[in-house]
């Protein structure tokens, strides 16, 4: 097995021990003999901090369904913004087996949610944006700040009129 293969298991397998655990992993941005970054602050009790680094990372606060390790692949290879926003809501989608709906939105923009059946919810940050990203059964959210993939991403089974800020999901299944 090659070094750069044993230095990805490596991480996954820290990752998944992490999750199982409860307890905070870091992971550089490439697998170099670069120095560490500074420690990230503890997790309280019900999060997985999961940095992928310097430009992005993963907490989860709520992951009733464990997609965070395997969204975290999904932030390592965003190449921008928007790219990284549609590829997160495209592995929370998929990570929860299609079975529900999934809203990501920029935390700095005004918005107001009503969902019910929260699943997991969790926040990760590009360039120094944080971003939120919810896994649920039904409900609303209004964006009530700017629109576009570098802003917001959602799927599952809406409503949308006028194609504007406010959405209505529907249960998926």
């Amino acid at each position: 097995m090659s070094k750069k293969n044993l230095v990805k298991k490596s991480l996954a397998t820290a990752a998944l021990c992490a999750a199982l655990a409860g307890t905070a992993v870091a992971f550089p941005a490439t697998a170099s003999a670069a120095p560490a970054a500074p420690a990230a602050p503890a997790a309280t009790a019900g999060e997985s901090p999961v940095s992928v680094g310097a430009n992005a990372n993963l907490n989860m606060n709520v992951d009733v369904l464990g997609i965070a390790n395997k969204i975290e692949s999904s932030i390592k290879t965003a190449q921008n913004r928007e790219g990284f926003v549609k590829s997160f809501m495209e592995s929370a989608f998929y990570a929860a087996g299609g079975k529900y709906n999934v809203m990501v939105h920029n935390l700095s923009q005004p918005y107001e949610d009503h969902f019910n059946g929260v699943q997991s919810f969790g926040t990760a940050t590009y360039d120094g944006v944080v971003y939120g990203i919810w896994v649920f059964e039904d409900g609303e959210f209004t964006n009530q700040g700017d629109g576009g993939y570098i802003n917001w991403a959602f799927r599952g089974i809406f409503e949308r009129p006028d194609n504007g800020g406010y959405v209505k999901f529907s249960r998926v299944s």
